[in-house]
């Protein structure tokens, strides 16, 4: 009995031996995966590292890069910015804007122009008078051409003009509607639709107050404008203001006495319908004969605005 109980003994503790050393074995495995796995996700991370450094130099490369060029850029625009107002400044410029700044009419057609820019109507005029429309404004400029022709050659006025013309339009929308009703009624299998009662139909024939409200807005501030102006140029605030109104009322006076008033319409009416779509197509050759003509009159103007007194002092602004 003693004899069994001992090599049992000796059994148990040779297992717990073989446990044991299992367990060491089982660590010192374990171990070396841990500190390989850290030795690893070290060397990731000083990869990841590396590569984010390097996103950040090719990223501020490009950002700097970026930010010079926008920097030489604005600077070359603010350089020609200051180069063209020591033109105006000096006088270099053949358009008296130039010569005498607020007063001369070049800012005072800027100023009725940025009013005419604010009406809701303008860009629907501006596609007319620019052809981006082909069908719709020759439509317009073939009707403009009749009525003008009528008026002239026919002896038609615009009031006889648009009562002919409602009264065509009446006549024939009650004979095309006579005219469907009787064939709708005494002949099977025919039905005629009319096609300009249908169309409006679907118009409302109604103004909204708020395009009313813009409208009235714009027309009382061009009329504050033009008024502006006219204080101005009457009131004499500039001598050379009022001059150059002067010649042009003058011009004016004689263009409409050797001219009507329908063909001076029509005139305009042809320079407002041609004159801007041919600037669009012909705009360098017209810019290089314009600026040939403003280096011609840059010296007589330039003589002439020495002559002409300066325009009032600060003193004089501010008792008006």
């Amino acid at each position: 009995m003693e004899d069994t109980q001992e090599q049992v003994e000796q059994q148990v503790e040779q297992q717990v031996e073989q446990v044991e050393e299992t367990v060491e074995k089982i660590k010192e495995e374990a171990t070396e995966k841990v500190e390989s796995t850290i030795e690893e996700v070290k060397e990731d991370l000083s990869k990841l590292k590396n590569d984010v450094k390097g996103v950040a130099e090719s990223v501020s490369n490009a950002v700097s890069s970026k930010v010079e060029a926008t920097t030489s850029s604005a600077k070359a625009t603010i350089n020609e910015f200051k180069d063209g107002v020591k033109q105006v400044v000096s006088g270099n410029s053949g358009c008296p804007y130039s010569m005498n700044g607020e007063y001369s009419m070049c800012s005072q057609v800027c100023k009725v122009t940025k009013v005419l820019q604010k009406n809701p109507s303008f860009e629907c005029v501006k596609k007319i008078v620019m052809w981006e429309d082909i069908v719709q404004t020759g439509i317009l400029f073939a009707i403009i051409n009749l009525v003008f022709v009528l008026i002239s050659f026919c002896n038609y006025s615009l009031i006889s003009l648009f009562g002919y013309t409602a009264f065509t339009v009446t006549i024939s929308s009650i004979l095309f509607h006579l005219i469907s009703l009787i064939l709708s009624n005494y002949v099977q299998g025919v039905t005629l639709n009319n096609q300009f009662t249908d169309q409006l139909k679907t118009l409302s024939f109604h103004i909204h107050d708020a395009v009313i409200e813009k409208q009235v807005n714009n027309i009382a501030e061009l009329v504050n404008t033009v008024l502006s102006i006219a204080k101005d140029v009457f009131g004499c605030k500039s001598v050379y203001l009022s001059a150059q109104f002067a010649i042009v009322f003058y011009l004016i006076g004689c263009l409409s006495k050797c001219l009507s008033n329908s063909a001076i319409l029509y005139f305009g009416f042809l320079v407002s319908f041609v004159v801007p779509r041919l600037y669009v197509e012909k705009k360098e050759v017209i810019d290089q004969q314009f600026a040939k003509v403003c280096a011609l009159a840059k010296e007589p103007l330039s003589k002439l605005h020495s002559l002409i007194p300066q325009a009032q002092t600060t003193s004089t602004k501010k008792s008006n």
